[in-house]
């Protein structure tokens, strides 16, 4: 007879053990720094992707300047539409983007330390202020050359360019 105050015994049934990657997946979100954490628990918010989920899939989302991270579990899924469960959300500190703001800020002076001229035929060029080196040149359009110095700060010093956001088309 069991004595009556034992603890009954309570094991996992043979067969119930598997790996995390053959039940569920991982996936990780860069978002624009206009999306904030609240964002993500809206069903919509995952229209264009929920497809690729499934639940218990696990999602890793951070900002893409680097000021927050959360994570979230995928609770049900269709085609069009996602209820994620936020499991933990990190702010970072100002410190711990630094990096990211000390690199913008080089940026700036790189492209501070340079002109945009018209020279004649040569059309418009990037000019270095301080030896008067031509860095580019023969762009037709301003704005080009305007691009084309910033794209080139930006790989200098490793600063991603920043993604746009695109307005819905009206309906």
């Amino acid at each position: 007879m069991a004595n009556p105050n034992e603890k009954q015994l309570i094991q996992l049934p043979p067969g119930e053990l598997s790996e995390h990657d053959y039940i569920s997946s991982r996936w990780d979100v860069k978002v624009l720094q206009s999306v904030k954490p609240k964002d993500i628990l809206e069903p919509s918010f995952w229209a264009h992707e929920a497809m690729k989920l499934k639940p218990l899939d696990e999602v890793r989302v951070h900002c893409e300047d680097g000021t927050w991270l959360g994570y979230y579990i995928v609770l049900d899924c269709s085609r069009t539409w996602a209820k994620v469960q936020m499991l933990s959300m990190h702010q970072l500190t100002s410190a711990d983007v630094s990096q990211t703001q000390a690199s913008i800020e080089d940026v700036a002076k790189f492209v501070a330390a340079h002109s945009i001229v018209h020279r004649g035929p040569h059309r418009w060029s990037v000019v270095r202020n301080s030896d008067k080196a031509v860095l580019h040149e023969g762009v037709v359009v301003k704005d080009d050359a305007i691009t084309w110095l910033d794209k080139h700060a930006r790989a200098t010093f490793c600063v991603p360019t920043p993604r746009t956001e695109t307005a819905a088309a009206p309906a």
